[in-house]
């Protein structure tokens, strides 16, 4: 059969039945616009785990007695660390990709700031920082932002106000036990410091509404450099150092990156290593509290799980498996759903041509007589179906796409702000989408296999002997 006659016949075919096939097409869309969302849903709610909140291309590296900190400190304990010897080791390490040593600072410091945002200062009795490698955010900061140690590039020039110190230095002074400032003071540079998202999202999501403050997420991203804090070095609301001398310096946030502490600040690694000397003890300096392993392949993490823990240290688990499988199974639950709602349409589709063969039959015996071919019968009976299909296939995805945008802008209107919150809960890849319509078409032409091989197989001579036409 040529090609023009059977796309005519297959285009009349298809307007004379298409009242036959509209339930069935219904169910596949139906199914298919589940199938599309929820695959979108699925890869989106994985994109903000294992993107966002439990980053998958790192492992975090730590000592097995992990009592190490502020309180630590103040309590006498001596913290154990981890050795250069280790970070040597495991960068060494096939699959991984590069370490960063990180060192808390081991000794009570307080701080307080927010001016620039609030309004007014806002303070934490407790101030939890980390030293890290200036080479972990190399290339994820603002142009000209420079993070590393200022202390050798400042004035130091003598000071009683900030206004008698050169542009972008600040008067830092001793601290007197009552907590007031020992004057004259000298200018110094504002630290670099770096905040990490999660804390941005967790202070607007619970901290900022309890308080009447304004959200400062999107604001701080935005603009972060200049934004100041007031940092006391050797005291806090639980005590103070027992070494070095109580000082109020200055830390300016000049970037906003999940590599940085959860919950606190990050300074430039050497910043940490040069308090620490100060106010812990040299011991405290020559250690890391933590390392990041940056992973090439996942496929690695058991190899360098088990190095990490020869060399006695343990890999601090974020959760992220968990997660990520948490997720996985939930939408492989609702696709296999959305799976067996297109296979039931298919199952009408087939039981549709079906019937349609069998009313057809006197047709169907002339077309063989006329010189149609037995695969000529076939196909066009599949191709009825894959048409059916693709049309429904289609608008599934249509209609998926459609209650994406209906579901961000519902739960944007209704749900509160909470850490993480996706502006998009979707992550639209031309892959899942062909991948689902490919499947609802591929179950329609499956469907119609049976019904194409019966109408094949009709004998033009025993339909036509019984008047059948």
């Amino acid at each position: 059969m040529r090609a023009g006659a059977f796309v005519t016949l297959l285009g009349r075919d298809l307007r004379r039945a298409s009242g036959s096939f509209v339930l069935a097409a219904i169910g596949i869309a139906v199914g298919i616009a589940a199938l599309v969302f929820f695959l979108a849903l699925g890869a989106g709610m994985r994109s903000v785990v294992l993107g966002r909140i439990f980053p998958i291309d790192r492992i975090e590296v730590v000592p097995r007695d992990q009592s190490v900190g502020a309180l630590a400190a103040l309590l006498g304990a001596r913290p154990q660390g981890i050795p250069q010897s280790a970070v040597d080791t495991l960068a060494r390490t096939a699959g991984v990709r590069a370490v960063y040593p990180k060192l808390r600072l081991l000794f009570p410091h307080s701080g307080r700031g927010g001016q620039e945002i609030f309004g007014r200062t806002i303070g934490a009795g407790e101030l939890v920082a980390d030293g890290m490698d200036p080479a972990l955010v190399r290339g994820e900061l603002p142009a000209g932002v420079r993070f590393e140690d200022t202390q050798n590039q400042s004035s130091g020039r003598e000071c009683r106000r900030h206004e008698e110190c050169p542009s972008e230095e600040k008067c830092a002074t001793e601290i007197a036990p009552n907590g007031a400032s020992i004057l004259p003071g000298r200018c110094e540079r504002p630290i670099p410091a770096l905040v990490s998202p999660y804390l941005l999202e967790v202070f607007d999501g619970a901290i900022a509404p309890a308080h009447g403050l304004p959200p400062v997420a999107r604001s701080l991203a935005e603009h972060a450099r200049g934004v100041e804090l007031e940092w006391d070095l050797g005291r806090a609301g639980l005590g103070f150092a027992q070494r070095g001398t109580q000082r109020r310096v200055y830390a300016r946030i000049v970037g906003v990156t999940p590599r940085a502490i959860d919950l606190g600040i990050t300074v430039p690694l050497e910043v940490a290593r040069r308090l620490n000397a100060e106010y812990a003890g040299r011991a405290a300096a020559e250690q890391y509290t933590s390392l990041i392993v940056v992973v090439s392949q996942p496929e690695h993490t058991s190899t360098i799980t088990q190095k990490v823990r020869e060399l006695g240290l343990e890999v601090r688990t974020s959760g992220a498996e968990q997660m990520g499988l948490l997720v996985t199974v939930i939408t492989a639950v609702l696709s296999l759903t959305s799976a067996v709602i297109v296979l039931l349409a298919a199952l009408s589709i087939a039981h549709a041509l079906g019937a349609r063969v069998r009313e057809r039959e006197g047709e169907i015996a002339l077309l063989r007589v006329c010189g149609a071919r037995r695969v000529d019968v076939f196909a066009l009976v599949v191709a009825e179906a894959i048409v059916v299909g693709l049309i429904a296939s289609a608008l599934g995805a249509l209609v998926a796409r459609l209650l994406g945008v209906g579901w961000n802008k519902l739960l944007g209107a209704k749900l509160p702000a909470f850490p993480f919150k996706p502006d998009d809960w979707f992550l639209w890849t031309p892959r899942d989408i062909l991948i689902s319509c490919a499947f609802g078409v591929l179950a329609c032409a499956l469907s119609a296999v049976f019904p194409a091989r019966r109408a094949a197989s009709t004998d033009p001579s025993v339909v036509l002997s019984r008047g059948v036409y």
